[in-house]
């Protein structure tokens, strides 16, 4: 901006910073807001974009803590964009206590919570196993003025479906319809990571009929489950389901699917694919290459051990037969 004869801004400044931390490098944005101070002098609002990179981008409890201290060294006081952040940051990581302590306290000053922060504490409350706390407060959010989203509900949903209560998530996931809020990708999504092969079948079609999907996204989902749970064959069987939904595989779902094969020690359809995927005009990957090798190398030398080993045994037989007829 200097070298075009531009006089540096607040819109400008602060548009920086969130760039920055959008992008994972918060300790720089937070370097940069505080060497331009003199220029831009330090306020509630720089502070609100780096507790937000903190609490929302890498959910740093730690560095979201030390950044509300560092507010109260520069008599900054939070604002309600600051407690939003930092119940959330808390939500994420199921600290019920402070969420429900800040939430108080944000009242206590006269700041109204916003949607975000009842969506983060209805999340935290699912989690922690206050299901019927987080109904309350549900109800609760008419009183306040407020109308629950689809965001909300699938606060309840995910949580949920990680806990393995799918009747009850499902039982949400119908409220959410009378309600006349529709399932979004995230609400699905949820439901694939607890679901068995034979039901995500089920929301794989689901996904289709409500024009949410299934994106390159959600096969990824489901695949690095599968493989997690060493289920190789029903992850190559989705592999399959994609030309169905008219998903084309990308660099990320041919990795993801031979780095699944490998682990689960099916080598020869890993090459396999792997082989598809340059054939595809894709760039190869150097490391997986050399491990696809590696591996092969140590099958063959397998192959050679066994066969020794039945030729050793073999021999011993027929060694031990001679014996016996003498």
């Amino acid at each position: 901006m200097d070298k075009f004869k531009h006089t540096p801004y607040d819109e400008a400044f602060q548009g920086l910073l969130c760039a920055l931390c959008r992008h994972g490098h918060i300790e720089k944005a937070e370097e940069f807001m505080l060497a331009s101070k003199k220029l831009f002098p330090v306020d509630v609002e720089g502070f609100n974009v780096i507790l937000n990179g903190w609490c929302n981008i890498w959910t740093d409890v730690t560095e979201a803590k030390r950044i509300w201290r560092e507010m109260g060294n520069y008599c900054i006081t939070p604002n309600k964009d600051s407690y939003s952040h930092m119940i959330s940051c808390f939500s994420k990581v199921g600290n019920l206590f402070d969420s429900l302590r800040l939430y108080d306290e944000m009242k206590k000053r006269g700041l109204a919570p916003g949607i975000e922060v009842y969506n983060s504490l209805v999340y935290v409350l699912t989690r922690e196993d206050c299901f019927d706390e987080a109904m309350k407060l549900m109800k609760k959010l008419n009183e306040e003025g407020l109308k629950p989203d689809s965001v909300t509900y699938n606060s309840m949903i995910r949580p949920l479906c990680e806990a393995g209560k799918l009747d009850v998530a499902r039982n949400v996931l119908a409220t959410m319809i009378s309600e006349n809020l529709s399932p979004t990708v995230d609400t699905f999504h949820a439901f694939l990571e607890a679901v068995n092969f034979e039901k995500t079948l089920e929301v794989l079609g689901q996904m289709k009929i409500s024009d949410l999907g299934p994106t390159e996204e959600t096969f990824l989902l489901i695949l690095g489950k599968l493989f997690k749970g060493k289920q190789p064959e029903n992850a190559l069987k989705i592999w399959a389901e994609m030309d169905r939904f008219e998903i084309v595989a990308n660099p990320a779902l041919y990795l993801a699917t031979i780095q699944g094969l490998l682990s689960c020690g099916w080598l020869e359809k890993a090459r396999e694919i792997y082989s598809e995927m340059k054939s595809k005009g894709f760039v190869g990957n150097p490391m997986l290459q050399k491990l696809l090798e590696e591996q092969k190398v140590k099958g063959v030398r397998k192959s050679k051990r066994m066969n020794l080993q039945k030729v050793g045994s073999q021999e011993g037989y027929k060694g031990q037969r001679s014996v016996d007829r003498k």
